[in-house]
């Protein structure tokens, strides 16, 4: 696949969340965020199905402070891995489980694991936040024996676009929906942890690519794309919009989760 030129809306080296990672403590928590307890958890762990393996062993990359090490059986082995020494560090206070492991690695680089040692991978709000992802999915593919399973849960790639997509409401029909402003295209793009501080704000990265480019480089890289699923917002609103919000909330969703097995090498 020839990948198109990148938009680099703000240039910067460091993509690890190691400048944020206070901030994303606090945020996240050692349970996770809404959104984690609320729907990416619940839904995303059945989707892994652990009782595919007699010895279930997952790698979980971009691990953060480990939220998904907490919320898996105690059956299943479990390895992270973050480029933020603060997470990796705050990830082995939290431990549950004194097997787990956290490793301190870049997942654009080969992994400091042996090969076809983990039957499952997950990245979980973190490929997003990777610069070379095509290299993160090489590297995860190499660490999975053959039929492995390999999820991914991103924002949205098509009505998720920072600084791309927002909301709008329509005051004649009183519907409230979503602009998109580009999609195909790939994106870097700088994300204020802290807007209120302006430019003393940490600053993070996302980085968009369609979902055309995720199914080419899945392919590329041994894996067959199982299933799809769109993830939608519980949350209600209130006032004199609730009906409009609560109506787009339901039809736009929040997340995609990709689940793709290994068929090759």
């Amino acid at each position: 696949m020839i990948m198109g030129k990148m938009e680099l809306i703000m240039l910067k080296k460091d993509t690890s969340w190691e400048n944020s990672s206070d901030w994303y403590k606090k945020a996240v928590g050692e349970k996770g965020h809404y959104y984690h307890s609320h729907i990416i958890l619940p839904k995303g762990i059945p989707l892994l199905d652990f009782s595919r393996f007699e010895n279930p062993k997952l790698l979980d990359i971009g691990c953060g402070q480990g939220i998904l090490s907490r919320a898996i059986p105690h059956s299943v082995g479990y390895c992270g891995l973050d480029l933020s020494k603060s997470l990796i560090s705050e990830a082995r206070k939290l431990a549950k489980d004194r097997e787990h492991q956290f490793i301190h690695h870049d997942a654009t680089k080969p992994y400091p694991i042996p090969r076809e040692s983990f039957t499952h991978a997950a990245s979980v709000l973190a490929i997003q936040n990777m610069e070379d992802q095509a290299s993160v999915l090489k590297h995860a593919s190499l660490s999975l024996v053959k039929g492995g399973l390999l999820l991914l849960v991103l924002n949205h790639p098509c009505f998720r676009v920072p600084r791309k997509s927002s909301w709008g409401y329509d005051e004649k029909a009183k519907i409230q929906y979503r602009r998109i402003d580009a999609y195909m295209g790939d994106l870097k793009i700088p994300v204020e942890t802290h807007p209120s501080k302006k430019e003393k704000s940490p600053v993070t990265f996302t980085f968009h690519h369609s979902l055309s480019y995720f199914s080419s480089i899945l392919l590329k890289n041994g894996f067959i794309i199982e299933k799809i699923e769109e993830w939608c917002s519980d949350k209600k609103s209130e006032g004199g919009r609730a009906k409009a919000e609560d109506k787009a909330r339901d039809e736009i969703p929040l997340f995609l989760a990709l689940l793709a097995k290994k068929e090759r090498e």
